[in-house]
């Protein structure tokens, strides 16, 4: 969408205009971020010293962090990486708009989400809610295993009290690493509120061996976990840390043969 600035004087400028846009990609998921797309549609330069966008899904403004001012010449587009603050579990409209600042001058501008990127976060973070009311479940280690393959253990931590109960029904795969059983691996484990910790064993294997698709991964660690509860199905990332991530990669190159066994 399209937006114009005007600024008055004793010979006044052409006016400005920006198409402005939320992207999300591949190396944004796991660090929560989203990048401004922004597009100077005008026909003279223009130079961006701030920008942030906000909305209801949204629990604060989400601020680009500017290490010095960008410089936009007629048609030239930039990505802005903006970290998100806390996300709000709401069915409201998500309804973004943003705020630029060019040549010291903040204006509200439109803001076009075409992917629906901050609909299916604020749903992520509803079913994350509703998983976290009976269990945390997360990435706690790696081992490597027998033929090639790793050992990915999971945590299973239900809140101490309450009364809800849930299935971690599988885990699905990335793709770098799959499952014995194939894209995904069958779990079918029953918990609920009050129930001892526990743990999940799952194996591993590369789904693919080139070097640099483990150099320079982004997402191949982040492994999907379905689950129900309350007779609803929920998808979320499965938690890790970056410990674990790099240790998966390590564990995925010593299994492609790229790197001598430890």
């Amino acid at each position: 969408m399209s937006a114009a600035l005007a600024a008055c004087s004793a010979t006044t400028p052409p006016a400005l205009s920006f198409d402005v846009a939320l992207v999300q990609q591949r190396g944004d998921i796991a660090v929560d971020r989203i990048q401004l797309r922004v597009t100077n549609t005008s026909s003279s330069p223009a130079t961006l010293t701030a920008a942030s966008f906000s909305s209801p899904v949204l629990d604060g403004p989400a601020d680009w962090d500017a290490e010095r001012p960008t410089t936009l010449d007629p048609g030239r587009t930039v990505d802005l990486p903006v970290f998100l603050p806390a996300i709000r579990c709401t069915d409201g409209p998500a309804a973004p708009e943003a705020t630029l600042t060019v040549d010291g001058v903040p204006t509200t501008v439109s803001l076009a989400d075409a992917l629906d990127v901050l609909e299916r976060t604020s749903a992520t973070a509803c079913d994350r809610e509703d998983l976290a009311s009976v269990v945390r479940v997360t990435a706690s280690g790696a081992d490597a295993g027998p033929d090639g393959s790793i050992v990915l253990h999971l945590a299973v931590e239900p809140t101490r009290s309450g009364e809800g109960s849930a299935e971690l029904v599988a885990l699905q795969g990335t793709v770098l690493l799959r499952f014995e059983a194939g894209s995904a691996a069958p779990l079918r484990v029953a918990v609920a509120a009050g129930d001892a910790p526990s743990s999940i064993d799952v194996t591993v294997v590369p789904q693919r061996c080139d070097a640099h698709a483990i150099a320079e991964d982004k997402v191949g660690t982040l492994f999907d976990l379905v689950a129900r509860v309350d007779d609803r199905e929920v998808v979320v990332p499965l938690q890790r840390s970056k410990d674990v991530a790099d240790e998966l990669l390590v564990l995925t190159a010593r299994a492609c043969g790229l790197t001598p066994a430890g």
